[in-house]
């Protein structure tokens, strides 16, 4: 590690010149490639996705296009005019093989139709550019208000848009320039996480080509790679700045922050990755892409720490203001407050976490519908002219598929009890569809209970052969299989980073306390989101956040244990280690929560819901465990603990001494 922190300082330019090479190489080759992102999620083993094989065999993709007419009826006069134009540009779109003839299904006020337009291929297949020009030629339907529901329409719901990680860094630049006085200080991290995140962009789109990866990706990889790579650089250079306000000579500082933050560093990067890895569990490429881009941003950020940091320290450390820390005292009487009252501390931090994760008890997993899309996305306005021509559940039919035509008629009977059931329709390759509408809007949970209820009658009444889909079912059996893996996802995340805390710091309480902790702080995370946002919750969020903020959670407990370390093994005293600790990282802890956070909070005013998502239980999360967990309930608990922190098999006893120089 000092090696190579080292020789990146002395070749400085080599390194910075590499870093640009690599930036400038991937970009251009991201640029070249294109993206090739996808949203689809496979279940084999679903029955949605029986209902769905059955329907590809009747053709390629079908979007409906639903349009409404401001001024009169939509299927006479200047409507339907205007109807015949939208249907023959339609028409004439690569792909298109069939556009329902106008003017379709009207509703009962006359004011809204619906256009059924047919692909001669899957929208998976049709790829992005075709999506784009569908709803182009449905945004320019002249004189209607018109909108598209559909897996094609859905493509063009949420483009990548990373304009506001702009603000999130301008932000922490302001609270790095009070941290540390000086441009110098603010442009080194900034710098430091903007090029590996600028490659690790580039790299997801490549990466797209070869895996699942879907769009959102690129967002996730931002928010996580611009919050941990402003924290990383942070904490070497904090220590970096400490040896040189003793004395040390630039080089020798840089070694010293090498042992020490940049250890914290690569042990942090790494919890992160296998954090995410735990995604892997779940067993859906979907969640694996996110997983991989996230990693690949966390690793870039990591790398470029311990290379691109030295590398721009050349130049920059002698010219760097070192104004003294006057923040340490502040720090240590709160710490000796903390340690000398454990008990109310305690008390009071879990009263927090307890009324943050509160709302956690509303939880339900599910896919919101398209009325929560993006404003002006085709897809919300198909979904707001749907419910008010057609009603709440037209937007997401139940597709019944089967094969036994002698019941088809006895189950549309039965089902006409509970919903709306088109006419028996015949498909190409022999058996039949049923189109069941729901009376209430797709997230409600009577379309689940409808849902249900249709499938165990479809079965009693057509036979196994029976399966049902739509885009209601294929959200329900991705929320189950993801609820399914959970505990197995929940257990190797939890499980892989108490063994590697417990390899770092030869301990058996101290991994364990941390993992209590961070499952605390993930229910008050989940809590703030669903109080924030409402039911229901994408059924991968939870899963994101949790193996996020399990990983993030650990750069702070790495950085604090390891200063509560070495003073522990310099006198033996558990309570002087924490208040020396806590003294030595708080404010550089507190100050890294804030730069995250004002990074993450950067994300929640995106238009793609399930960032917002993201970035709002990602700063609830990362600020309650910098001030409330890592300043005030890990004080509490080791100070309680005592010696006990540090047992572990075969270890030798510290021999308590005088702490010579301890703040406490």
């Amino acid at each position: 590690m000092t090696a190579l922190v080292s020789w990146c300082f002395r070749r400085a330019g080599v390194v910075v010149v590499l870093w640009l090479v690599a930036l400038g190489g991937l970009g251009s080759a991201a640029l070249h490639t294109g993206a090739a992102f996808r949203d689809t999620v496979d279940l084999p083993a679903a029955d949605s996705a029986a209902a769905a094989h059955v329907l590809a065999g009747a053709g390629g993709a079908a979007e409906r296009v639903v349009v409404r007419a401001p001024d009169g009826p939509v299927d006479r006069g200047p409507g339907r005019a205007r109807l015949d134009a939208l249907a023959a540009r339609l028409a004439a779109l690569p792909h298109v093989v069939a556009v329902g003839p106008p003017p379709g299904e009207v509703s009962a006020d006359r004011r809204t139709a619906v256009l059924t337009v047919r692909f001669d291929a899957p929208a998976a297949d049709l790829g992005q550019d075709t999506a784009d020009a569908f709803a182009a030629v449905v945004r320019g339907a002249a004189g209607l208000t018109a909108g598209a529901s559909g897996a094609l329409a859905a493509m063009t719901a949420a483009a990548p848009d990373l304009g506001n990680a702009g603000i999130g860094l301008l932000a922490a630049a302001l609270v790095l320039l009070l941290t540390f006085g000086s441009v110098t200080g603010v442009l080194l991290p900034i710098l430091t996480a903007a090029v590996p995140v600028g490659c690790a962009l580039a790299a997801v789109t490549l990466v797209s080509h070869v895996m699942t990866v879907p769009k959102i990706s690129t967002e996730i990889a931002a928010l996580l790679g611009l919050g941990v790579g402003v924290d990383y650089a942070l904490f070497v250079l904090t220590r970096f700045r400490q040896s040189r306000r003793e004395g040390a000579e630039p080089a020798a500082a840089l070694a010293v922050a090498a042992a020490t933050s940049g250890r914290s560093v690569v042990f942090a990067g790494v919890t992160v990755c296998v954090s995410l890895a735990g995604m892997a569990t779940v067993g859906l490429p979907f969640l694996d892409g996110i997983a991989v881009t996230a990693a690949v941003s966390v690793l870039l950020t990591a790398f470029a720490a311990l290379t691109l940091l030295p590398a721009l320290l050349r130049p920059a450390a002698r010219r760097m203001r070192l104004r003294p820390d006057g923040a340490d005292g502040r720090w240590a009487r709160m710490a000796r407050s903390v340690t000398a009252r454990p008990g109310p501390y305690t008390l009071a931090a879990l009263l927090v976490v307890a009324v943050l994760a509160l709302p956690m008890t509303g939880l339900r997993l599910g896919v919101p519908d398209a009325a929560l899309d993006p404003p002006g996305s085709v897809t919300r306005t198909a979904a707001t002219l749907l419910e008010a021509g057609f009603g709440p559940g037209a937007d997401a039919p139940l597709l019944v598929t089967g094969t036994d035509g002698a019941s088809v008629g006895m189950l549309r009977e039965a089902l006409l009890a509970s919903a709306d059931v088109g006419p028996p329709a015949a498909l190409p390759g022999g058996g039949w569809l049923l189109t069941v509408i729901p009376r209430t809007a797709p997230d409600d949970p009577a379309t689940g209970a409808l849902l249900a209820s249709t499938r165990v009658v479809a079965e009693v009444i057509a036979g196994p052969g029976t399966h049902v889909g739509g885009v209601v079912a294929a959200r329900a059996d991705f929320s189950s299989a993801i609820t399914e893996r959970l505990p197995l996802f929940l257990a190797s995340v939890v499980g892989i980073s108490v063994l590697l805390l417990a390899w770092v710091f030869r301990s058996v309480l101290i991994p364990l306390t941390a993992a209590v902790m961070n499952l605390l702080t993930a229910a008050a995370t989940t809590g703030a989101v669903v109080f924030a946002f409402g039911a229901p919750i994408e059924p991968y969020l939870p899963v994101f956040l949790f193996a996020g903020l399990f990983g993030l959670s650990m750069d702070y407990e790495v950085f604090l244990i390891a200063r509560i370390q070495e003073a522990w093994r310099r006198h033996g005293d558990t309570r002087a280690a924490v208040v020396d600790g806590v003294a030595a990282t708080g404010r550089t802890i507190t100050a890294a929560a804030l730069i995250m956070a004002l990074v993450f909070v950067s994300f929640a005013f995106v238009d793609a819901r399930v960032v917002r998502e993201a970035g709002v239980g990602l700063t609830v999360a990362v600020l309650l465990d910098a001030v409330v967990v890592r300043c005030v309930l890990v004080p509490a608990v080791m100070s309680r603990l005592g010696a006990a922190n540090w047992w572990f098999p075969g270890r030798r006893p510290v021999a308590v001494r005088e702490p010579v120089g301890s703040v406490r």
